[in-house]
């Protein structure tokens, strides 16, 4: 007896071009996934720096600038210091310095020259006995000078401003004498403000042979040494 034929059996499985387009699908999927996952990644990890702004430094311009000035035209009001119609170009140097007692404004200071001792050995050693004598051949020059205060801004020290004397050959600094102690020197005449003023003695040390009527006191200009006269008789 014959059975019954066995039927084929069925294919469930996916032919070659469905496989095909479920694998570029899945690739689809993949990457589209994978782009999203990367730019989240990125957002988290990324910090973004928020710009700086500095403030411009800004430097307050100099006032009252250093530079030889003679006062004058001062308001009615306010005791005028001394002034001259010289121009400041026109005298201060060695042929043609400041008359002696006549103020001179140099920058932030006014000097003048008061009174000077051309061989003040005896008044050194009568201040303090242990004073040494002057060199072989040198004498000690006793000068008293004023100096004022003339800046509205800050504080000023008469000990900073530097002292010499000339004969128009040589010059000799206060800094390098061999007075000894100085009476009332003007290097501990401590601190001005505006319109204060303070007379002391600046000393030297000079060659008997330099010490004449020629000889004058200087100091340092905006544009160069300035020179006053000593008093004479």
């Amino acid at each position: 007896m014959l059975g019954s034929p066995t039927p084929p059996p069925r294919d469930t499985g996916l032919g070659p071009g469905a496989v095909t387009t479920i694998a570029i699908i899945t690739l689809l999927i993949g990457g589209i996934i994978g782009f999203f996952v990367g730019r989240a990644s990125e957002s988290d990890g990324t910090t973004t720096a928020t710009p700086t702004t500095t403030e411009p430094t800004t430097t307050a311009p100099t006032t009252n600038p250093p530079g030889d000035t003679i006062p004058q035209n001062q308001p009615a009001d306010q005791e005028a210091p001394p002034s001259t119609d010289l121009a400041p170009t026109t005298f201060g140097t060695l042929e043609d310095p400041i008359p002696a007692g006549q103020g001179y404004v140099l920058g932030l200071y006014e000097i003048e020259v008061r009174s000077v001792e051309l061989d003040a050995g005896d008044t050194l050693l009568a201040h303090n006995p242990s004073n040494p004598p002057s060199p072989e051949a040198s004498q000690h020059v006793l000068v008293e000078i004023v100096v004022r205060y003339e800046d509205s801004n800050g504080v000023g020290n008469p000990g900073a401003v530097p002292f010499f004397v000339s004969d128009g050959s040589g010059e000799w600094q206060d800094f390098e004498a061999t007075c000894g102690s100085v009476p009332n020197a003007l290097v501990g005449a401590g601190i001005l403000e505006q319109g204060d003023e303070a007379v002391g003695n600046a000393c030297f040390t000079v060659p008997s042979d330099a010490v004449d009527d020629e000889l004058l006191l200087g100091t340092e200009g905006f544009a160069g040494p300035v020179y006053f006269e000593l008093p004479t008789g």
